[in-house]
């Protein structure tokens, strides 16, 4: 997983200008079936959540992916639960601070699953650091099945100053 961050910022750090920036983050879209609904959590458990890494833009147009910002968070499966990570989706939610930038996708994601554990690699336009604002967020991230049954939240602060 760390493997997947560092290549990641090589390529931020290394693209050659371009129109767009071409990283690519892994994050798929996981499509649950039916109504959402928190009932019957039975075999599910909140993740544990961990924050890897947060690189803010850098915005010296060397290259396309200069103003992008990069946050990455690791999601462990719990032990002793009905469902495989493989065949779950993750939603992240803003639940306090200012979310200034959309960092997190609106719809229930997947990742590459290795045994328990997914690292989510979010990617948004952040800017130079004279033109960023501070982030201070607290993220609530659930399991979503397949059939829509949603687990209790986990919660975990992300933090970063501009130019950070």
């Amino acid at each position: 997983m760390y493997l997947r961050c560092a290549a990641a910022l090589c390529m931020f750090l290394c693209v050659p200008d371009a129109e767009a920036c071409s990283l690519k983050s892994g994050v798929n879209e996981f499509k649950p079936q039916g109504t959402t609904t928190s009932a019957s959590q039975e075999g599910l458990k909140a993740p544990e959540l961990e924050l890897v890494s947060i690189t803010r833009g850098i915005g010296t147009r060397h290259s396309s992916c200069d103003d992008t910002g990069l946050l990455s968070i690791r999601v462990q499966w719990p032990r002793g639960t009905d469902y495989k990570m493989r065949d779950i989706g993750f939603e992240f939610r803003v639940v306090s601070g200012e979310n200034t930038y959309e960092i997190f996708p609106r719809n229930a994601v997947a990742m590459d699953v290795d045994g328990r554990v997914s690292e989510f690699l979010f990617m948004w336009r952040d800017g130079p650091p004279a033109q960023q604002q501070p982030i201070n967020l607290q993220v609530e991230v659930r399991a979503v099945t397949a059939d829509n049954r949603h687990g209790p939240p986990a919660r975990l602060a992300v933090s970063a100053m501009p130019g950070s």
